[in-house]
């Protein structure tokens, strides 16, 4: 997953400052080379110095010409574990390079990336931030940064290969997920001929269209330039999400039960109403059932099964944060697809509290309403999965899903060569012969499974495009590597027959 970070210009930083390392620079009076740790040249960055806490390296020559930037470092943080980020300022876009989710204080991490772009604002630069609260108050350690910079387009996809929309036409939609990165050039180019469905992975999330600051202006610009591009090219266009414990601005869950719910039902209100008749589905509710439960837990009944640890909503409105999502969603467009999203769903005690849940919610609205429309709509299985996977748990999973009868959608596939949970983009490497294979088998398996399934599944959404952009590009985990040269991951998704038993 992507972050942004709204920074000052450029310009009105010390760029002529001699005391850099290969080109890095930061804020002046905050910016120290030392020694330290047992290495030298290192720079330091005090976060208590300075509002803007980051290690910058100009690239402002490269405006208009594709590059692709290939950069190493390692880098250490003090105080707690926090997100460590490399990322691109480009006029109103950051772009992520690499990342470090909750990346351990006081141990040197190396971070790599790699990144294709065609730089359009004044103020080009690369540099190192975290994404949380109190980052001002963040110390960096860097060592040996270095950058290398290729000029000229290195892509090359296949456009003469079968489209994964026309494979599956007789099926469902075949999606993937888009940031700014894809909207022009070869990825652009790659999306709409394969995809006929998107999901935006962040720009529609609350931190990147609600105000910052309670009362301040939304932030429509490029949600709205992502959204309008793909209807103008015939791409539908999946909303994500709408309320999530993460990702939200602190304002909206701070008060009273009824003063948080006024600011819930109003921001749905506000969203689906600007995008009504556009986007015409959404994750009303994202990963709300926690993780590890047992039957005795799913006994208990659903409500017991919330997420309850980091979740701002249910700390303040409890469990039913969820429904009242729904409510509001279905007040605010009667007329669009609402649907609840989660992970791990392969797991069968996590995918049967998802089932009670939906079944729960839909039946008291049915009996209410006395109709037969359900309140949720659909429900979004991630299927983050690695080459470890039990199709048969999938199955069972799915079997528990499908008797709902609502909409059934696969929403962020992804298929990881290493079991560990290692997100980060940019940190791709060639991958093995023997791993390439496996994950083949394990795209066929799920697509097989899918086919089996097709008049029960509404789309099929890959959560990335290619391994370089993935957020968890170190398990390589896409049909694409990030030359866009389609892996034995593509055909087993085009003719999963051919890479099975």
């Amino acid at each position: 997953m992507l972050f942004s970070c709204f920074l000052q210009s450029c310009s009105e930083l010390d760029k002529t400052k001699k005391d850099n390392i290969n080109g890095f620079y930061a804020d002046d009076g905050a910016y120290e080379i030392i020694n330290y740790d047992g290495r030298s040249d290192v720079i330091k960055v005090d976060g208590a110095k300075t509002s803007w806490a980051v290690v910058m390296y100009s690239l402002a020559k490269y405006k208009g010409k594709m590059i692709t930037i290939e950069l190493t470092a390692e880098v250490k943080r003090e105080g707690s574990a926090g997100n460590l980020l490399w990322q691109i300022n480009d006029g109103q876009n950051y772009p992520l390079i690499t990342s470090l989710n909750n990346a351990v204080a006081g141990v040197w991490h190396q971070m790599k990336g790699r990144i294709v772009i065609t730089p359009s604002g004044n103020d080009f630069f690369v540099y190192l931030t975290n994404w949380e609260n109190n980052a001002e108050n963040t110390t960096y350690y860097v060592y040996n940064p270095t950058v290398n910079i290729i000029e000229g387009n290195p892509l090359i996809p296949d456009l003469s290969l079968l489209p994964l929309k026309s494979v599956y036409e007789n099926h469902f939609l075949m999606g993937n997920i888009i940031d700014t990165t894809y909207l022009s050039g070869k990825y652009f180019d790659l999306l709409k001929h394969h995809f006929n469905i998107v999901t935006p992975g962040n720009n529609l999330k609350p931190d990147f269209l609600a105000p910052s600051t309670k009362g301040d202006a939304y932030q429509w610009t490029t949600a709205e330039e992502m959204v309008n591009k793909m209807i103008s090219n015939n791409i539908a266009v999946h909303g994500h999400v709408l309320v999530w414990h993460e990702q939200t601005p602190s304002w909206m869950t701070v008060g009273t039960r009824t003063e948080v719910e006024t600011t819930m039902k109003n921001y749905i209100a506000e969203v689906l109403t600007h995008f009504q008749g556009r986007v015409n589905s959404w994750d009303v509710v994202n990963e709300a059932i926690k993780d590890g439960l047992s039957s005795s837990d799913i006994a208990s009944g659903w409500k017991n099964c919330v997420r309850t640890s980091a979740n701002p909503w249910y700390d303040a409105l409890g469990a039913d944060y969820i429904e009242l999502a729904f409510r509001a969603a279905r007040e605010a467009d009667p007329n669009i697809n609402l649907y609840y999203n989660d992970y791990g769903l392969e797991n069968t005690n996590k995918a049967e509290a998802v089932r009670i849940m939906i079944k729960d919610i839909n039946d008291r609205y049915k009996n209410e309403t006395s109709g037969t429309r359900n309140l949720i709509d659909g429900v979004g299985s991630q299927a983050h999965v690695n080459i470890s996977l039990n199709i048969n748990n999938v199955r069972e999973s799915l079997n528990k899903l499908f008797s709902l009868g609502i909409e059934v959608s696969i929403t962020e596939l992804d298929v990881s060569t290493i079991n560990n949970y290692d997100p980060g983009s940019g940190r791709d490497s060639v991958i093995s012969e023997a791993n390439e294979n496996a994950q083949a088998k394990v795209y066929a398996e799920l697509f097989k499974l899918y086919i089996e399934n097709a008049s029960q599944i509404t789309r099929v959404t890959f959560w990335g495009m290619d391994d370089g952009n993935s957020w968890l590009s170190v398990g390589n985990p896409c049909l694409f590597d990030w030359r866009l040269t389609a892996k034995r991951a593509f055909f087993a998704v085009s003719n999963p027959d051919n890479f099975l038993p």
